[in-house]
């Protein structure tokens, strides 16, 4: 029987201030070069609902609530994005944006014996993910991205130029997705897109949601559900120490164990430290996953029987009030929470 690691590391670029409640962002966004005014630039705090557009004069306003702060993005198609750290906390009042280049690529037609029809279900799979709210998923733009098999590495790729529209039909989002990096790694012996032949997937990506269902009930329980299934839920239990209360029972070599003897939980400002305990068993061993050395790893039953696994490559991580770490590059999952894609993504500050 063939065992298939899937792997798959979500990056939406995440920094970690928390914003006061009803702060309001402001500022005007100009072209660097010519020091005028830029409107309909998108202007959104990276992974929620909270976007506006510059007006004729290149002004905005946002107001936020308590979430995580991320990076504010700046996006117009005409103009290269750009992403402001810290807005509450460092924002000038003009914004400068610089012009996009139109440069013309070099064009290689290399044949890559898979058809675009068939790289694309392959994409949709990877990205959007093969659950409930993957498979409902509709990208509006499937033309916008283009795509290449390596036939040497076996190897998928992904890119676009323009962001990429998702409409989720089961979450009732409508999501633009920026599509900072995607590949596929595939099994070398067969040469294959399917499925079943994925050893290791990887996406980054910066999103803005749309809410099309904000007082719908049922929409609503499938939200919940969704969350339930995600990290962010069983990081925010870990936070709190309410895993087993949550029906989560972690385990190290296959040996139920209670997490708090391995890993330290410390308060900050508003977010919680959670760190190895030295000299634990969980982190004593040399050991490497992917050729990349561990910090630890668990595993994860949630309500008995749905499966993850984590492997950590760093010995600490913050977690904020609804489950967001802040090391999610050194953090892999994989099993349930590991097969969730960008058709399972929630915003960021959902509850």
């Amino acid at each position: 029987m063939k065992y298939c690691q899937k792997i798959i590391v979500i990056i939406a670029m995440f920094l970690w201030n928390c914003l006061v409640s009803g702060q309001v962002i402001t500022g005007i966004v100009c072209d660097r070069a010519t020091k005028l005014p830029v409107p309909d630039v998108s202007v959104y705090l990276d992974g929620t609902s909270i976007h506006t557009i510059t007006n004729n004069l290149g002004k905005f306003e946002l107001t936020t609530k308590p979430v995580i702060s991320t990076r504010l993005v700046l996006h117009h198609l005409s103009y290269e994005t750009a992403f402001i750290n810290y807005p509450i906390l460092i924002l000038p009042d003009t914004l400068y944006i610089d012009a996009r280049e139109n440069i013309l690529q070099e064009v290689f037609v290399l044949s890559d014996r898979f058809t675009r029809e068939q790289k694309m279900k392959a994409f949709r799979e990877q990205f959007l993910g093969l659950t409930s709210a993957g498979k409902s998923c509709v990208i509006q733009n499937e033309s916008d991205i283009e795509l290449f098999f390596n036939m040497q590495t076996r190897r998928l790729w992904a890119s676009a130029d323009k962001p990429i529209v998702v409409v989720n039909n089961y979450l009732g989002y409508v999501v633009t997705f920026i599509l900072v990096d995607f590949w596929v790694q595939y099994d070398f012996s067969r040469l294959s897109l399917h499925n079943d032949y994925v050893q290791d997937s990887f996406f980054a990506v910066v999103s803005s949601f749309t809410d099309l269902a904000s007082n719908n009930r049922r929409i609503k329980r499938l939200r919940d559900n969704v969350y339930k299934m995600s990290s962010n839920y069983f990081f925010k239990n870990f936070a709190n120490n309410s895993l087993k209360d949550n029906q989560f029972t972690v385990f190290n070599k296959d040996i139920p164990i209670d997490h708090s003897k391995y890993f330290a939980t410390k308060d900050t400002l508003s977010q919680k430290l959670i760190s190895f305990v030295p000299d634990t068993d969980i982190n004593k061993e040399n050991a490497f996953y992917s050729g990349v050395k561990l910090s630890g790893a668990i595993s994860v039953l949630y309500r008995k029987h749905i499966h993850s696994e984590i492997f950590f490559m760093t010995d600490s991580l913050l977690v904020d009030q609804y489950g967001n770490i802040d090391n999610i590059d050194k953090v892999w999952l994989s099993g349930q929470m590991g097969n969730n894609r960008a058709g399972d993504m929630l915003p960021i500050d959902y509850e």
